[in-house]
């Protein structure tokens, strides 16, 4: 398989470290064929940041190389997601004249470097300037004003931002790890809208909230358009620790009965159920847990939570509602507690438009490593598009040169 077809997503999470192989799929640009799938505990990170990069680079080198296995190539690039609450956005906004009364492709590139020359913190880099909309004139809210008629151009955009210390550990970790080559590296709240949101819910307005281990991450669509993004530093690996602080037992089993015996809303656990759960050890006796207790420990954190989430998401009016992924989203009562503080319509998220191994990653906890190997699909088809303008207009320049020597 030639090796430009193959792309791979690299999650780095807070607990865990995933690994996505896919080929692209000739003709589809909205569909990848995932061949391997891989992943490590996340040791050496914290929140999403990298405090050890040697343990951080190894288990990036173990999880590389259980995708590897299975997808039978060799990965020497990747599409590499970064989080943590060093992620900052904000809208920005620039201006430029138009000397022919056409708008080009050339004015639109100079409005939005216009837009990108923002005053940022010497400790602070852009990771993204994405654009939001445009203003020709007197005419706003206009998606593409290439070949309309104005004298002046306005562009929004969205810049995201992140800490340098912060991306260079995370750079210099993957380097150690054995990985020549970044094709690009994205702010997590994007990666996994590219895997469950679909075009049509961006346009009607919608929120992604992704409950990871040691982070909620929330970005918000509006006309197709980002109009928010945040980084909570708090996930389900807080609800795990709650549970082994108050019931007194270890994290492997907080673990467990959050997974397998937790709901988010004690109202819908049966009162008249009032069986106990069981607890084992391989030091102590069995103990039992109440099962109305260990719920209303949950809550309690997964409300505050999605407390913080109201408060980002502010008065945007969402139609399209909410959609909740990640590792934590499946958890029960989830959904229905979601629905019931926010005051939405609140629906899971998994990966979309996916071949192959779809057994393997059809589950919230892979959107992020799906979404960016799909925004680096993207990535390439747009970078291919913008050199095949340039060389149109080269070509364009070149007969217009001929004809004037000619006299046409």
């Amino acid at each position: 398989m030639p090796k430009q077809n193959i792309i791979a997503g690299l999650d780095i999470g807070s607990s865990k470290i995933s690994v996505i192989v896919a080929n692209t799929l000739h003709g589809n640009s909205q569909k990848i064929g995932v061949i391997g799938v891989g992943h490590a505990p996340a040791e050496g990170l914290r929140a999403g940041v990298v405090v050890d990069i040697n343990q951080t680079a190894e288990a990036i080198r173990k999880a590389i190389s259980n995708a590897e296995l299975m997808a039978g190539v060799k990965i020497d690039s990747v599409c590499v997601g970064i989080s943590g609450e060093h992620i900052i956005g904000q809208t920005s906004h620039g201006v430029v004249s138009i000397a022919n009364s056409e708008i080009s492709y050339e004015d639109v590139d100079r409005a939005m470097i216009a837009a990108k020359a923002i005053s940022i913190p010497a400790d602070r880099e852009i990771l993204h300037v994405i654009q939001q909309s445009f203003v020709v004139d007197a005419q706003d809210r206009i998606r593409e004003p290439v070949g309309m008629s104005g004298a002046r151009l306005e562009a929004y955009a969205y810049i995201i931002t992140g800490g340098t210390t912060a991306i260079q550990n995370l750079l210099n970790s993957i380097e150690k790890a054995g990985i020549p080559i970044i094709e690009t590296l994205v702010a997590a709240p994007l990666a996994a809208t590219q895997a469950v949101v679909s075009r049509d819910e961006r346009e009607v307005g919608i929120a992604l909230v992704d409950i990871g281990d040691g982070t909620t991450e929330i970005v918000v669509y509006k006309e197709d358009s980002i109009q928010h993004t945040a980084i909570i530093p708090v996930g389900g690996q807080h609800v795990t620790n709650d549970i082994a602080q108050y019931l007194k037992v270890t994290l492997p089993e907080a673990e467990e009965l959050k997974l397998h015996r937790g709901c988010a809303w004690t109202e819908l656990v049966d009162p008249a159920d009032d069986r106990s759960i069981p607890v084992t050890s391989d030091a102590n006796p069995p103990r039992f847990i109440d099962r109305i207790e260990l719920a209303e420990i949950i809550e309690y954190r997964m409300a505050e939570i999605l407390e913080v989430v109201g408060e980002e998401l502010g008065d945007i009016p969402l139609p399209g509602g909410l959609i909740l992924t990640g590792g934590t989203a499946l958890m029960d009562g989830l959904q229905e507690l979601a629905e019931a503080m926010l005051q939405l319509r609140v629906q899971i998220g998994h990966p979309q438009g996916l071949q192959g191994l779809t057994d393997r990653v059809n589950h919230p906890m892979y959107a992020a490593s799906i979404g960016l190997a799909l925004y680096g699909e993207s990535m390439r088809r747009q970078e291919q598009e913008h050199n095949a303008r340039h060389r149109e207009k080269g070509v364009g320049s070149f007969l217009k040169r001929i004809k004037e020597w000619f006299g046409y």
